[in-house]
């Protein structure tokens, strides 16, 4: 199983240690999202999370760091849900530090995320949800190859306020013809 995966802009591979995913998480939480509300964990909670099984278990929130390959700079991270037994679908969320929108690493990121879970395991669907006002992640799934599924009313509460969820999903066949297909180098570090 390949656990890096390298594009044009970007490279999914594991945090190398405790310290840099606490580090990444740290700047996540100095400030509140505008779209989330406070991201806000404990340290000690990031270690821990981290010390199980380095953000590559197989139950949970698996993680990838998004590292910039021009810098070398982490700038983000890609979590994906596995499927739980006998299920086919997979699940991927997104978030990069403000410093990095708009130049299309977040979108790379999650292309090369649909590579390692299409090519990894037995799935047919990846999915992903957002707030429905969120545009910037709605048009960022949509520019990776997903399509709109549709939206549940009133599921999320942040800040006191109820929130719609829009979903969006990526078949394998849609998968099939994404162009990352034959770009990304799967575990090149």
């Amino acid at each position: 199983m390949h656990v890096v995966y390298t594009g044009e802009r970007v490279r999914l591979r594991p945090f190398r240690d405790a310290d840099e995913w606490c580090r990444l998480r740290q700047q996540i939480d100095a400030v509140p999202n505008d779209y989330w509300g406070s991201l806000f964990q404990p340290r000690g909670r990031h270690s821990s999370d981290f010390d199980k099984d380095g953000l590559l278990d197989t139950v949970g929130a698996p993680a990838f760091a998004i590292e910039r390959r021009d810098t070398g700079e982490l700038v983000g991270y890609e979590r994906h849900h596995l499927p739980r037994p006998g299920m086919l679908i997979a699940g991927v969320g997104t978030l990069l530090l403000p410093d990095h929108w708009h130049r299309g690493f977040g979108i790379e990121a999650k292309q090369l995320c649909f590579c390692y879970l299409f090519e990894n395991y037995p799935i047919q669907l990846v999915e992903a949800v957002t707030v429905a006002n969120h545009v910037r992640a709605r048009r960022g799934m949509e520019r990776s190859g997903m399509r709109y599924a549709g939206r549940v009313r009133r599921l999320r509460c942040i800040g006191g306020v109820y929130c719609d969820l829009t979903g969006y999903q990526l078949f394998r066949e849609q998968w099939e013809q994404l162009p990352i297909r034959g770009i990304v180098k799967r575990g090149v570090a």
